[in-house]
């Protein structure tokens, strides 16, 4: 896989995406703390006046500086009478504890959009005079990832789209809390997808290897929290051994379709570099094919023209063809959704980019665990939402 895909806005540049953190920021927080703070002050100026049976009037404002917990916010506008505010019991500015608190749920929704610790403190530093701690960071996501909305691995799946399952993995680097060393560890991933294109994360399992008893687990999680695999149309997939064997245990009778991407990754691979060109170029043609029969012709052309020049090519391409062709069963307008686990790999690649927070590898397996439920939490209620 690719290191990073993005399926929100494309930016050309760190520098533009700088920019436009930045001015979110100043439009959801700078501006809020602001104009309210000013406007609830003038509001209980108001009322004081009239409380007193005062004559006094408004003559412009001055600059208030507020502390929060990454440093200071200067010159709120205050309004201030002719006569001075000196000896009013002003009690307005207590909106700003409630600021804080939207100050620290905004950097942790940096922290879990894939934002740098690193960025995040330039931001704050330009917004507040001072970078954010990294405990304070931390102490944040992790209040964050405990909201309902993050867990992943417990919410119900009883109105989860249940026509079609991808299932996929994405390799980690956690740390071992036993033995201190590096391993890699992978996520084993399901994305639940119906007729009309709506998805949803459905859950993941940490695993050492994606053999059959860790599929099994995870499929036997979702059932659990009411996914009814009985329902499902079609699983697409990878080549996975123990995927497969688990597929073969829970669900025999499900249609299953091989991703083409993943056959076409391994085509290539054993096809001689001066010939690559011309192999896509024939992949491409049998992708476009308009029916089974038209997709098993072509396979059959292929293996005819090649089987001289790439021997190993044409066995990957031929093994168990029944396993290419399931989406032909479904309407046309599903095929590229069907035929592939794009949309999942699409997914997994916005998750790996967030792991770039971590340095590229987790201090443990709980972290790993707690990051991705928060990461794909936050794609349920965002990407997949809209």
């Amino acid at each position: 896989m690719s290191k990073r895909t993005t399926p929100g806005p494309e930016f050309a540049s760190e520098k533009e995406l700088s920019e436009f953190l930045l001015s979110n920021l100043n439009a959801n927080l700078t501006q809020a703390i602001k104009g309210t703070v000013s406007v609830m002050i003038k509001q209980e100026m108001r009322t004081l006046r009239e409380e007193l049976n005062a004559s006094w009037q408004f003559n412009g404002h001055y600059g208030r500086h507020l502390v929060s917990p990454a440093g200071k916010i200067e010159n709120i506008p205050v309004p201030r009478f002719r006569s001075g505010n000196s000896g009013l019991p002003l009690q307005s500015t207590a909106i700003f504890a409630e600021e804080k608190e939207r100050f620290l749920q905004l950097v942790g929704e940096m922290h879990l959009a894939g934002i740098s610790q690193r960025k995040i403190n330039r931001l704050c530093r330009q917004l507040f005079g001072k970078a954010v701690a990294p405990k304070t960071t931390k102490t944040v996501f992790a209040e964050l990832i405990e909201q309902e909305a993050f867990q992943v691995n417990k919410t119900s799946l009883m109105d989860a789209p249940q026509q079609f399952l991808l299932l996929d993995g994405l390799w980690q680097k956690v740390k071992s809390e036993r033995t201190g060393q590096v391993e890699d560890r992978v996520i084993l991933t399901a994305l639940g997808m119906d007729e009309a294109g709506h998805k949803q994360l459905l859950g993941f399992e940490l695993a050492v290897a994606e053999d059959e008893a860790s599929w099994r687990k995870l499929l036997d999680q979702l059932t659990k929290r009411g996914f009814n695999l009985a329902d499902i149309n079609l699983i697409t997939c990878d080549e996975a051994k123990g995927l497969l064997a688990a597929l073969d245990r829970l669900i025999p009778d499900t249609p299953v379709q091989l991703c083409l991407t993943h056959r076409y990754r391994n085509v290539l691979k054993y096809t001689p570099h001066r010939h690559k060109r011309a192999m896509g170029a024939d992949l491409k043609q049998l992708t476009a094919s308009a029916d089974k029969e038209e997709f098993v012709s072509n396979v059959k052309d292929m293996q005819k023209r090649w089987q001289t020049v790439a021997p190993r090519a044409v066995k990957s391409l031929t093994r168990t063809p029944h396993l290419l062709t399931a989406y032909f069963a479904f309407p046309p307008h599903l095929w590229s959704k069907l035929r592939t686990t794009n949309a999942l790999e699409r997914t997994l690649r916005e998750i790996r980019s967030r792991t770039v927070v971590m340095q590229h590898q987790f201090a443990s397996p709980q972290s790993a665990i707690n990051y991705h439920r928060a990461s794909m939490g936050q794609l349920n209620q965002t990407y997949f939402a809209n």
